[in-house]
């Protein structure tokens, strides 16, 4: 992949992390305001779709990333340059007060569930299991079709099954898994991390933004480690 590639693939990303709409030529010389005709990143677009970084909706022009764009979307992020806003970190800080710690854990795992719009699942074994802003995965634009609510549904009546075989996936670094690179589905992204015998995920689509998930982990991490 060439730099322009790179370049275009990363703009592709994240207007579509953004808008949940599928990114044409014509929008990227506008919006990015990028110095290279419509016609050049109309064919770099096309490159990145042979390449397998990029596909496109049967009904639409623009383009989607794939897992693979994904990925090396995440492969170029420097995570540890990435801060947290200081609002929501006092917002977590403030649900973690409690002295019943597996209620603090469930309150902060509310609040992150709140200040994502993501799904969370907080495993304190593999066999004891709580899961908070279900409603936020089904709301996206992407699961709008009731044959997709149904397969991803499926996921949390069999949630048990999957956690036991995703503890050995996850470390105490926070990572992030893709598509078939987890138990809970193609469609959908984790962002994982152990703390002590349990674990805390944040699921969502595949199209998430996944910058801000990773520093509100991180400051999660952080507090459960205290």
């Amino acid at each position: 992949m060439n730099i322009r590639q790179e370049q275009l693939l990363i703009l592709v990303i994240e207007k579509y992390i953004e808008t949940a709409q599928p990114i044409g030529s014509k929008f990227l010389v506008s919006d990015a305001s990028l110095d290279w005709s419509e016609a050049t990143v109309r064919n770099e677009l096309r490159d990145l779709e042979e390449s397998g970084f990029l596909t496109h909706p049967h009904t639409s022009a623009g383009r989607i990333p794939t897992e693979n764009g994904y990925k090396y979307y995440l492969d170029k992020i420097v995570w540890d340059k990435l801060k947290i806003n200081k609002k929501e970190n006092e917002a977590l800080e403030s649900f973690f007060s409690l002295e019943d710690k597996v209620q603090a854990q469930k309150n902060l795992s509310k609040t992150l569930a709140v200040i994502t719009q993501e799904t969370v699942i907080l495993a304190f074994t593999p066999h004891s299991i709580y899961y908070t802003g279900l409603s936020n995965l089904f709301s996206k634009p992407e699961f709008v079709e009731l044959g997709i609510v149904g397969d991803i549904s499926q996921v949390f009546d069999r949630c048990e099954d999957c956690i036991p075989d995703f503890y050995s996936l996850v470390t105490e670094d926070i990572k992030y898994f893709i598509g078939e690179e987890h138990p809970f589905g193609n469609m959908l992204s984790a962002m994982s991390f152990k703390f002590g015998e349990s674990l805390i995920t944040l699921l969502s689509p595949l199209r998430t933004n996944y910058k801000h998930n990773y520093v509100l982990l991180q400051a999660v991490k952080e507090l459960l480690n205290k």
